[in-house]
């Protein structure tokens, strides 16, 4: 009789795949790393999973998940506009602060229109936390009238330059609320 599937068996190959993942480059990873780490055969994963590509394509959705999940949760302490901005550039940084090697799948202009429809529709559940903040702002008159949608997609491409290309020696509260300032007070001097 043929072994069944189990969401918890899932979710521990996925937890174990994005650790396994974020550590060195797609080509670097063997399933028997992503086994080892998960304490699982190599053969239970491929019940899951066919390829490794369609292994680190579910622990790219699955970090994508968790960032939208924490924002769902943690959002709603925040209660201006700055403190929201800096929460979400806070949550997405932590997740990815130790998994770098997950974010080119995010950039990636995959072929397959299914796997490239989930990773847009997963995006944008978190564009719309950035979007939703942004319109709250310019409706209690903390930012002025911008086109959310755009303000979104810069605010978050801050977010994800600071990741992709910060400093060994940064630390994420100050990068959060940088980007966080920038965002919302620019770079120009104040005119004396």
């Amino acid at each position: 009789m043929p072994r069944l599937r189990t969401a918890g068996k899932e979710q521990a190959i996925l937890e174990a795949a994005t650790r396994v993942f974020a550590q060195r480059p797609f080509h670097a990873v063997l399933i028997d790393d992503v086994a080892a780490c998960a304490r699982i055969g190599k053969g239970t994963i491929y019940r899951y999973f066919e390829t490794k590509e369609d292994l680190y394509f579910a622990a790219v959705l699955y970090g994508m998940d968790r960032v939208a999940e924490a924002l769902e949760a943690g959002l709603v302490s925040e209660k201006t506009t700055a403190d929201r901005l800096e929460r979400i550039a806070r949550e997405i940084l932590e997740y990815f602060w130790d998994r770098r090697y997950l974010i080119p799948m995010l950039q990636h202009d995959d072929e397959d229109p299914s796997r490239k429809n989930e990773l847009l529709k997963r995006r944008q559940a978190i564009v719309r936390f950035a979007q939703e903040t942004i319109l709250e702002g310019i409706e209690r008159r903390e930012l002025r009238g911008i086109d959310a949608r755009i303000g979104a997609e810069l605010f978050l491409g801050m977010v994800r330059a600071a990741n992709l290309f910060r400093a060994d020696g940064d630390r994420l509260p100050d990068l959060c609320r940088q980007i966080t300032d920038v965002f919302l007070e620019g770079v120009r001097r104040e005119k004396a």
